[in-house]
């Protein structure tokens, strides 16, 4: 079976996003083996609190993440977002932190990136089936603050 189609990836980040927070992060920490978090940003059109679970890794106290959308041809609305807002909140099962959104470029993306491919392999398919480069982000833990939510 192949991968689901944007529309069926679509609902089940939305379903596991719902039960990720319904569980405080006791469900769905992990898919196939790798960490899980939930990222959320502020909609740059609607201005709305998006939410997306995310494949990470930890590196020199930030979470790393890509922007891989399965390979899809476009960059997925919540990089768009970062990219109009990087305050952004991540939910793990530690809690809620602010964090500021920092794409990387050049030889840290490219160590980023084969560290995220060694963790799940997934990723070099979807950038073999792109023709964009796929965005490597570090999410930068910030002040602590009670009232953390994307800004």
């Amino acid at each position: 079976m192949g991968e689901p189609s944007h529309r069926a990836r679509n609902g089940l980040t939305h379903l596991h996003s719902f039960v990720f927070r319904l569980t405080r992060g006791r469900l769905g920490r992990r898919i196939r083996g790798a960490p899980v978090l939930v990222l959320e940003t502020r909609g740059r059109r609607s201005g709305r609190v998006r939410s997306v679970p995310l494949l990470y890794l930890e590196d020199d106290g930030d979470w790393v993440v890509t922007a891989s959308s399965g390979g899809d041809p476009v960059h997925p609305a919540w990089y768009l977002n970062i990219e109009a807002e990087p305050r952004v909140v991540v939910v793990s099962g530690a809690g809620r932190r602010n964090a500021l959104a920092l794409p990387t470029s050049g030889d840290e993306r490219a160590r980023l990136f084969a560290a995220l491919v060694e963790l799940y392999p997934g990723f070099e398919e979807y950038r073999a089936r792109t023709t964009r480069e796929l965005p490597v982000v570090r999410l930068r833990p910030q002040a602590h603050d009670s009232r953390a939510r994307a800004q």
